[in-house]
């Protein structure tokens, strides 16, 4: 339930994010968590948040995160890159929407600054291990895999897939949506495996 951009441009939304992770490893005892199995995610914005949360925590030395899942995610305020070309109209997201998107969330904020565009962050190393999950026929696809990328070249373990033929907010869909459903049961076996393996 974090605050929503425009009435509450950023940071809101990240640093709300952050603080429900602090409150989590916080009080975990008190609904019988262990508070070295936590992981983040989200799709879309909410990888967003989940990806600038994640590098929060490795700035901070904690809370020690056991995975990122990040599908979809928007990393990067450039809405040039080829995949806006090729999905920007007619595939459920559009890029007139992210250009309202960021507009909003931004509000004369850096859009290129870490906080907002992780792919633009200096140093990814040490950041928590990530599932990244793009779509093809979606307009965030290159930055994802690009994200991705880089989490790699920084030597962080990551599980990239592309899924063919599907739109952004696929996962969501998975009554509608045979990759759906596929892709839902990917982020509950990655999530099994990184609890399973602290």
């Amino acid at each position: 339930d974090y605050r929503l951009a425009p009435e509450h441009p950023h940071p809101a939304a990240s640093d709300d994010a952050w603080a429900g992770l602090q409150w989590v490893a916080e009080h975990a005892a008190e609904f019988n968590a262990d508070p070295h199995r936590i992981a983040v995610g989200g799709d879309s914005a909410g990888g967003n948040l989940s990806a600038v949360v994640a590098l929060r925590a490795k700035d901070q030395r904690g809370p020690a995160l056991c995975l990122q899942v990040l599908l979809y995610p928007v990393v990067d305020c450039d809405l040039n890159r080829a995949s806006y070309a090729e999905n920007g109209t007619g595939y459920f997201l559009e890029k007139s929407s992210m250009e309202y998107f960021f507009a909003s969330y931004t509000k004369g904020a850096d859009p290129t600054q870490p906080s907002v565009s992780p792919l633009r962050s200096e140093n990814l190393d040490g950041v928590a291990p990530a599932l990244v999950i793009t779509a093809e026929f979606d307009p965030l696809r290159d930055e994802g895999n690009d994200y991705a990328a880089a989490l790699r070249d920084a030597g962080v373990a990551v599980e990239a897939m592309q899924y063919p033929g599907m739109i952004h907010g696929f996962v969501g869909m998975p009554g509608v949506l045979r990759g759906g459903r596929q892709g839902f049961d990917h982020v509950v076996q990655a999530l099994h495996a990184a609890f399973g393996t602290v």
